[in-house]
């Protein structure tokens, strides 16, 4: 049995590929997750399941007292960009003080590897100079779901330099595509292809594209989108360099360094599914930047990270695959 790891979040979209990938490779996982946007029925059986908050301390101290935990990945967060714009306070209190929390838990029982599922959002909207983004970019959010991950990043700094603690926080773009069994089921769902998916599958159902006057080739935002499972091999790289103290940086973009506009998706899937998709242009949403693509070859170099899976159609048809499956479209 290879080392034991607390993943925070497993009953969630990321978590659950992170733990059927994990548990593929010989670790042992425990698992947190308070199931406020996972599902259970996404956990695996045998898994030794928690069901608190991250910031429960009375729930963490049980955790790390019963079970001997060599490294956490932290994934559980809140993450809707367009919500932290109206509800500061929730992603600041769990993407913050919460994670905070588990931090001190951490050192009272000595675990001092830290995986942490970190995001784009913080560069804000980088100049055009600097795209695709490399991880010496200014950080400026413009909204705060990104300052919220990254006052969580600097507070990793600072419990390195002063408790010792080793972390690689992996700043995802954006993530999509799913495997045979998970994907995405969020409730509301606001990530664009299961809304395309969605639209190409229920007449009654029209989607939104939020703006079309960005300074970009067709006035829509780019995103670099990468595949789930791609995403969590990294976290798997990331795992083992801690745990074999190899040498890193502490900070690694993810993506795969080109980017596709929410116009180009709509007519890739269109490819994809064989369908029409019934769309509207709205006005954009706040806190939403023109174009973010990644500069990651930190962590392909680093930690010898090679994506296997960076093709739209492959990500698109994966989730897709998943909705027949497993929500019926």
């Amino acid at each position: 049995m290879k080392a034991t790891v607390l993943v925070s979040g497993a009953a969630g979209y990321i978590g659950s590929v992170a733990t059927e990938i994990l548990l593929s490779e010989g670790y042992k996982i425990i698992v947190i997750d308070d199931l406020s946007t996972g599902h259970e029925k996404s956990l695996f059986d045998g898994v030794t399941f928690y069901k608190s908050t991250i910031g429960d301390s009375k729930t963490l101290k049980k955790i790390f007292s019963e079970n001997k935990i060599d490294i956490v990945l932290h994934i559980a967060g809140a993450a809707i960009v367009s919500e932290s714009v109206t509800n500061p306070l929730k992603y600041f209190d769990i993407n913050f003080c919460q994670a905070q929390n588990m931090l001190d838990e951490m050192i009272c029982f000595n675990v001092k590897k830290i995986v942490f599922s970190s995001t784009c959002a913080i560069y804000g909207i980088p100049k055009d100079s600097d795209i695709p983004i490399k991880e010496e970019t200014e950080t400026n959010p413009i909204n705060p779901y990104g300052e919220s991950k990254l006052l969580f990043e600097n507070t990793l700094k600072w419990y390195k330099e002063n408790h010792g603690i080793d972390f690689i926080s992996l700043r995802y773009f954006n993530v999509a595509g799913a495997t045979k069994k998970r994907g995405e089921k969020h409730n509301p769902e606001t990530h664009l292809i299961p809304l395309i998916l969605k639209a190409a599958h229920d007449k009654n159902y029209e989607l939104m594209l939020f703006g079309n006057d960005y300074p970009t080739k067709d006035g829509t935002a780019i995103r670099d989108y990468i595949h789930v499972i791609d995403l969590n091999y990294a976290h798997l790289k990331a795992i083992e360099t801690l745990l074999q103290n190899k040498s890193h940086n502490n900070f690694y973009n993810l993506g795969y360094g080109h980017g596709y506009s929410v116009l180009e998706i709509v007519n890739a899937a269109k490819e994809v599914l064989q369908k029409e998709i019934n769309y509207k242009i709205g006005k954009r949403r706040e806190g939403d930047a023109p174009v973010l693509i990644a500069n990651a070859t930190k962590i392909r170099t680093d930690l010898n990270w090679t994506p296997k899976h960076d093709n739209i159609y492959e990500i698109i048809k994966s989730a897709s695959e998943f909705y027949k499956n497993f929500i019926g479209y």
